[in-house]
């Protein structure tokens, strides 16, 4: 956390610290960090309470009930994130904590074997929502097709993290550089096959 939050900070605050589920003293600790970082938002990945070397840690993270996320959110004074969503219940309970976004995530299906795919749920969610919060989307996309997919079931934007780490290591910048041009570049292919002539005019008719 602290090696992290030292980058953003040397890049202008352009990084959203995200924080394992553990108890609010843990949190506010870490949360100094993520604001003296200048970072404009703070996540926490509620769907690693179910990873095993978290149980051992101490204290140990882990579930949390909507008064506990709400004691969090109600403390933390910039936008806050909640990643982790795979259920309608699960996004009106972030909702009534107060979070600003939720990631509908299966944490890249670590977490829990026959957990359903980001894409089954996505479209539930979105309408259960109903524009009141942000939603996000992760979980296995890897290009521009998935990223249209994606944005016509309803989420406001496309998280692609994992091949990101392949490329930098791969490649460093120029495989970062090669990577983006290679999503936006599938992306605009797919959208005017689809008729689609921004990102606005996606819809749900779109994919099936």
């Amino acid at each position: 956390m602290e090696n992290a939050t030292r980058i953003i900070k040397e890049n202008n605050g352009y990084g959203i610290p995200t924080v394992k589920p553990w108890s609010l003293e843990t949190y506010l600790k870490k949360l100094n960090l993520a604001l003296n970082s200048n970072a404009f938002a703070v996540a926490m990945d509620v769907d690693a309470a179910g990873l095993p070397f978290l149980k051992g840690c101490q204290p140990p993270a882990g579930r949390m009930n909507t008064e506990q996320l709400k004691a969090i959110i109600s403390n933390t004074p910039v936008p806050f994130i909640v990643k982790g969503v795979m259920s309608v219940k699960g996004a009106l309970k972030a909702k009534e904590a107060g979070a600003s976004a939720i990631v509908v995530s299966n944490h890249g299906g670590r977490v829990q074997d026959q957990t359903p795919a980001t894409a089954e749920v996505l479209e539930e969610i979105v309408k259960a929502v109903d524009g009141s919060m942000k939603i996000f989307v992760d979980g296995g996309l890897r290009n521009g097709v998935d990223i249209f997919k994606a944005l016509a079931l309803g989420a406001d934007a496309v998280i692609v993290a994992r091949p990101f780490v392949n490329a930098i290591y791969g490649a460093k910048e120029e495989g970062i550089q090669v990577l983006v041009d290679k999503l936006g570049s599938e992306l605009q292919d797919t959208m005017e096959m689809c008729g689609a002539k921004s990102l606005k005019d996606i819809t749900r008719d779109m994919v099936r």
